[in-house]
C-alpha cells in the first residue's frame, strides 16, 4: 500500500465533526477576514461592514465608551500595579493584568487621566483639542476599538481549525528558497497578516526560545514579517480618507514587504546575525516532508490534526473575548497614550516640522503636494504608525494620502508596540539597530509608493 493510499483511508475516517470544524469554521474565517467585495461602492471586507454598522448604532456615544475603556484600564493599572504585588497577585485575574513594565502602568494612567479630560473638555487645549485628545481617545480609538476587538471575537476561526497549517505547510518550500528562513515562520506571518503584528513577534519570540528559530532567523521574522492585519490595512484605508482604494493599498503593501524582506537581510544590522540558538541550544526544526508523501497530503494531514484539537465555536468566541479584553485593557491604552503625546508635540510645537525640513524639499521634486504638512509623516511612524494615516486624514490630495498610509502599513518598526515587544522579548537585537532597520524599510517603501500613487492618481 502507498503512502498516498494510507493517507488517503486515514482522512476517509475523520468524523464528520472534524470536517465541518476544519472547511466550515476555517471557511467563516475566510469569507469574514479575506474576501473582499464592493459595498456602497467601495471595496472593503466583511468586517469592515460590521464594523461600520456598530459605528453607525454607536453614534455620539462613541465617546462614553472609548474613554469609558480608558479610565477602566487606569483604575486596573492602579490597583494591579501600585499596590504591594502580594496583595495584586491575589486579585482576579492577576496574571493578566499585572503589567511587565513600569512604563505600560505610567501610560495607562496618562491615558487615564487625559482621556477623562478629553471627555468632560476640561484642561488645557493641547490636551483636550480635536487635532490631539479628540483623535486620540475617541475617533481614532473608537475605530480600532471596533474593528479590533470584532477581529479578536472572530480571528479564532481563521487561525484555530487548521487553516494556517494547510496554507504554512503548502508554502514551506518557497518560503525557505525566498526569504533563507524555515517554511515555519509562513505561520506567523500568516498570523500577523490575519491578526496583529504583536501575534507574529510574540509566537517569534516563542520559537526562538524553544530552539526553533535561530538568532538571525528570529530577528529577520520578527522585523519583516510581523505584518500589519488585513483589518488594519482596512482602518488605515477609511482613516486615511482613501477606502475606495483599499485594494491598491493592500497590493502596494504585500509588494514593498516581500521585497523588503528579500533585501533587508542582506544588509545590516541584519546581516550580521550569526544562526546561534538561544541559551546554546542545539537546532530542533525538520520540516521535511516524509519520503513519498505529496506536499497536498502531507498539509492536509497537520491541517486536521489541528482541526482535531480545536475547540468548539463557542470556546473560539470566548478565547476571542479574552484576546480582545487584554488588547482593550492593556494594550490600547499604552498605544494610544503614545499616538496621543505624538499627536501634541505634532499639533502643538515645531520640534517634528523642523526635523523634517529637509524632507520638504525631497517630497516637492517628486512632485508631492501639500509636502510641507506631510513630511513630518516620513519618520514619525517610529514612534505610532498610525500617526502617519492620522496626517493623511487631514489632508486633501489622494496621492499624499496614499503615500503616507502605505508608510503606516510597511515600516513595521514603530515603538507604540512592535518595537517594545522585540525589545521585551530574548531575541538579540538592540533599539539602534531596531531604529536602523526602521530607515532601511523607510528608504526603500518610500520611492516604490511615489511611482504607484503617481500612477493612480
Amino acid at each position: 500500500m502507498t503512502v498516498q493510499q494510507s493517507s488517503s483511508q486515514k482522512e476517509a475516517a475523520i468524523s464528520p465533526i472534524i470536517w465541518l470544524k476544519l472547511l466550515g469554521c476555517s471557511l467563516f474565517g475566510v469569507l469574514f477576514f479575506l474576501v473582499p467585495f464592493q459595498y456602497n461602492n467601495s471595496w472593503t471586507i466583511s468586517l469592515g461592514v460590521v464594523t461600520s454598522l456598530f459605528t453607525q448604532m454607536i453614534g455620539d456615544n462613541m465617546k462614553v465608551f472609548t474613554c469609558g475603556i480608558f479610565f477602566l484600564g487606569a483604575l486596573i493599572a492602579v490597583i494591579y500595579n501600585l499596590t504591594p504585588r502580594s496583595f495584586a497577585k491575589k486579585l482576579p485575574l492577576s496574571e493578566k493584568f499585572i503589567a511587565a513594565h513600569w512604563l505600560w502602568t505610567l501610560l495607562a494612567i496618562i491615558g487615564g487621566v487625559a482621556s477623562s479630560m478629553t471627555f468632560f473638555q476640561v484642561g488645557p487645549d493641547w490636551v483636550i483639542s480635536k487635532e490631539t485628545g479628540i483623535t486620540a481617545y475617541i475617533d481614532v480609538a473608537g475605530a480600532i476599538f471596533l474593528l479590533i476587538g470584532l477581529g479578536c471575537l472572530f480571528l479564532p476561526f481563521l487561525t484555530d481549525y487548521g487553516l494556517l497549517d494547510f496554507i504554512g505547510t503548502l508554502l514551506q518550500k518557497a518560503f525557505q528558497k525566498l526569504f533563507n528562513l524555515p517554511g515555519r515562520a509562513t505561520i506567523d506571518t500568516l498570523a500577523s497578516w490575519v491578526g496583529s503584528s504583536s501575534i507574529a513577534v510574540v509566537m517569534t519570540d516563542y520559537q526562538y526560545k524553544q530552539g526553533y528559530y535561530s538568532a538571525r532567523e528570529s530577528a529577520v521574522i520578527a522585523t519583516n514579517f510581523s505584518v500589519v492585519s488585513i483589518p488594519f490595512v482596512l482602518l488605515t484605508a477609511q482613516v486615511a480618507g482613501i477606502e475606495s482604494h483599499f485594494l491598491q493599498l493592500y497590493a502596494s503593501m504585500i509588494f514593498i514587504c516581500v521585497l523588503c524582506a528579500i533585501v533587508t537581510p542582506k544588509l545590516p544590522p541584519l546581516s550580521g546575525f550569526k544562526d546561534e540558538y538561544c541559551g546554546g541550544q542545539e537546532k530542533k526544526l525538520n520540516e521535511d516532508v516524509e519520503s513519498g508523501e505529496s506536499r497536498v497530503a502531507c498539509a492536509t494531514q497537520r491541517a486536521i490534526a489541528t482541526a482535531k484539537k480545536a475547540p468548539s465555536p463557542l470556546s473560539s468566541i470566548k478565547k476571542g473575548f479574552w484576546s480582545m479584553t487584554d488588547i482593550y485593557l492593556m494594550m490600547m491604552p499604552a498605544a494610544m497614550t503614545i499616538e496621543f503625546l505624538t499627536l501634541s508635540v505634532y499639533s502643538h510645537t515645531s520640534i517634528l516640522q523642523t526635523l523634517s525640513y529637509p524632507f520638504i524639499f525631497l517630497l516637492e521634486a517628486l512632485n508631492i503636494p501639500e509636502a510641507e504638512m506631510a513630511a513630518p509623516g516620513l519618520f514619525i511612524g517610529l514612534l505610532d504608525q498610525f500617526v502617519p494615516t492620522i496626517i493623511a486624514g487631514s489632508l486633501s490630495e489622494p496621492i499624499t494620502k496614499f503615500i503616507l498610509a502605505g508608510l503606516s502599513v510597511t515600516q513595521l518598526i514603530f515603538f507604540a508596540e512592535t518595537a517594545i515587544l522585540i525589545m521585551r522579548s530574548a531575541i538579540p537585537i538592540t533599539i539602534t539597530q531596531l531604529i536602523a532597520i526602521f530607515a532601511i524599510r523607510t528608504a526603500i517603501s518610500f520611492p516604490i509608493l511615489v511611482v504607484i500613487g503617481h500612477m493612480l492618481f
